[in-house]
Formats: structure tokens, sequence, C-alpha cells
């Protein structure tokens, strides 16, 4: 649903998240749990804060007038009184640039937050109203188990990816990047086609066509945009794993492996078998389980119906050194042999 946002808890929100940020190892914690119990509290407040962190990401964008307006307080500052200038400049600045005008308001004044949810084993498509004149633009496909949320502005486009697998086809537009935000980090576009995959193990990119960008989430000082990771960039035919939000080398990846599954299909490249379970289960009314951790190191490769979950638990035994045991409730059971 269509939904206003009170500037006042955005920029209550803004606090937080600045605090959450700079501060200290002790005082960053202590931030985050209050922004998390706050953020809790209502629906108005989740809105707040997702608004809040698309206005945050932002000034990784103006850095150059950042670095115009803020210089940095001299290094040899006692820590935490460079720590106390750092937050009241970042803070009051990010107040004043993102949320003290009404041209700004208007830009970014949140014209569309709505989530998205598949919670049956066929696929959902849905379109985004990004186009010229609010018409139909980006496209979206979510595959079983996946749950986003979609904020739409007058100068910014964003989807925050809880848990699932979803395929986009961006429409271009130059002036309103695209962003995909995981919990490993962010994704920007402006027009191209790419799949994203998080069922809690590793966080998956691979695009088909075009060009987005990949930034890390940081930890401490570094979440700053000014002072965080350096972005990672894939282009048509590329792909990256993250584990534990730690990126791999880009690789090359076949068009048919790119969200095989808005085909049908589950395709499986050497993937330990506790990080493929998740996926499968998406497909099952029982889940798949495994009997110890052992059986969950054993490598699966393979394509399958997904349709059809029934005969990949079928063929798991004659791919791989398991027993397959179904319980009286109709779950699975895996053990290696």
């Amino acid at each position: 649903m269509n939904a206003r946002i009170d500037e006042r808890l955005v920029e209550k929100a803004l606090r937080l998240i600045a605090r959450a940020a700079i501060d200290t190892p002790e005082a960053t914690a202590r931030a985050e749990a209050e922004l998390a119990r706050w953020q809790a509290r209502s629906q108005e407040n989740a809105a707040a804060c997702h608004e809040a962190r698309n206005r945050w990401q932002m000034l990784g964008n103006m850095a150059p007038d950042l670095r115009e307006h803020f210089d940095a307080p001299p290094a040899g500052l006692p820590q935490p009184r460079r720590r106390q200038i750092l937050a009241l400049l970042l803070t009051g600045g990010a107040t004043g640039l993102l949320g003290g005008s009404a041209w700004w308001y208007r830009q970014h004044e949140t014209l569309l937050a709505r989530d998205y949810r598949n919670n049956t084993r066929d696929l959902l498509l849905a379109e985004l109203p990004d186009g010229p004149a609010g018409r139909p633009g980006s496209r979206l496909q979510l595959a079983p188990a996946t749950h986003l949320r979609a904020s739409l502005s007058r100068a910014a486009r964003s989807v925050a990816l809880t848990g699932g697998e979803a395929y986009f086809a961006i429409a271009p537009d130059a002036a309103r990047p695209f962003r995909v935000r995981t919990r490993a980090g962010d994704i920007e576009v402006v027009g191209t086609a790419f799949s994203v995959s998080d069922r809690g193990a590793t966080v998956d990119i691979a695009v088909e066509h075009g060009h987005v960008r990949f930034t890390p989430r940081a930890e401490g000082f570094a979440r700053l945009p000014l002072f965080g990771p350096p972005a990672i960039d894939l282009h048509g035919g590329e792909a990256l794993t993250l584990h534990d939000g730690h990126p791999e080398t880009v690789r090359p990846v076949a068009p048919g492996q790119i969200a095989a599954w808005r085909d049908g299909w589950l395709v499986f490249d050497d993937m330990p078998l506790a990080d493929a379970l998740p996926t499968i289960n998406a497909y099952r009314q029982q889940p798949i389980a495994l009997a110890d951790p052992r059986t969950g190191m054993l490598r699966l490769n393979g394509r399958f119906r997904a349709q059809d979950p029934h005969s990949l638990v079928r063929a798991l035994p004659a791919i791989l050194p398991l027993d397959v045991e179904t319980l009286d409730d109709g779950s699975v059971q895996l053990t290696a042999r």
C-alpha cells in the first residue's frame, strides 16, 4: 500500500543511524539496539527507518559536496573529541542536507512503499510504476518464499530483499538509479536485468545484461558512505557470491543458470547440501532436514525440476552418498552414509 511518511520520524531514525555508524563499538551496539526496538514499535516507524536508510546511503553519492562542506577534524585530536565533532558534523549535516528543504523533500518524498510476498510454490510477477509518468516500468519475478519491500520517490528507486530469490528487469532511468538492499550490501543499477538470491547462507548476484555495482556492507566507522569498502562492478554474464558478507572473486556465469527457477529449474553447481536445502524446501510442503552437519557438507551438482521436488529426493541417494528417510509427518531426513 502507498504511505506518507512523517518527516519527524525520518529525522529520528537518521540520528540513530548516524550514531550507530560513528560512535564507539559499545555505543554503536546500543544505538543499533535502540533503532531495532524503535523500528519494531509500529509500521510508521519501520517505514521511516527504511526511508532514513535510503537517505543515509545517498550521502555516498554526495561525496564531493560533503568533502567541501564538512572537512574532517584534525587527526591529532583525541579520539573521543574527534568522534564527537564528526558526529555533530555528520548528523547535523545529514539532517540539513537530506531533510532541510522543501525541494529536497519533494524530490525524495516516498510515493510508493509496498511489500511483495510470495508465500506460494509458484512464481509471483510484479511491475513497479517507475516508468514515464508513473506507468509500469521495472519488472520483478519472485521465487517461492520470497519477501521484498519496494520504495519509490521522484529521485530514487529501491527494493529491500528480506529473503528469497528475485529477478529484476529494471527500466532505464539515469536520473533515478535503482538500488537493491541485501543483508550483505547494496546493488545499484540504472537499467539492466539481474537476479539476487538470499536463502540464509550466501547472497548471490548474477547479471544477465547491463551493469550493476555492489557495495559491501561495512561495520563501525566504515559504515560511513565516504569511508566504506570499495564497490564491485558486475557486467552481463558475471556473478558474485558473498559468504557472511565477504565477497568471493567475480566469476563468469552461463545465461541459462541466471535465475533458472523462472523457467522451472533448480540449478546447483558444487553447492553444499546445507546451502541448497532452503531453496529446495521453498518448493515443498514438508521440509527436508539434515541428520547432522556432516551430511550438510556434501556437495550437490545438478539440474532439477522445481515443481517436482519429490523426484529430486528420489535422485539424491543415486548422486550423493546418503540415505533418505521419510518421517511420519511427511518430512524427509537425509543422513550421510
